[in-house]
């Protein structure tokens, strides 16, 4: 009688340890799996900020052509570079280095 008693009592307290642990084995899990999506997000929203720099510059860049492009002097060199339009009797002349080589 007391053996089996014993017995019970072992059973029931490995069975308890079997239990804590594998409490604990899920609780790390859904840990690490919360610490992952963590760094994940993380890196997505450092992308999504280096994204928004790079598109701010863009259009800081963009607006300044569009103002340059609204003068005659900004319009004219971009109609002779990109459409390659010139007058009669004019020809285009393309110089090769900087003019801040030479200086």
């Amino acid at each position: 009688m007391k053996t089996a008693r014993r017995w019970g009592r072992l059973t029931a307290r490995v069975a308890s340890l079997a239990a804590g642990l594998a409490v604990l084995v899920l609780i790390g899990a859904q840990f690490a799996h919360a610490v992952s999506l963590n760094l994940d997000l993380a890196h997505r929203v450092a992308a999504a900020h280096a994204e928004r720099a790079q598109l701010v510059a863009d259009s800081a860049r963009l607006r300044e052509r569009i103002r340059l492009l609204q003068t005659p002097q900004g319009v004219v060199p971009a109609i002779h570079d990109e459409l390659r339009l010139v007058r009669p009797h004019e020809e285009i002349i393309y110089l090769q280095g900087d003019s801040a080589d030479k200086q």
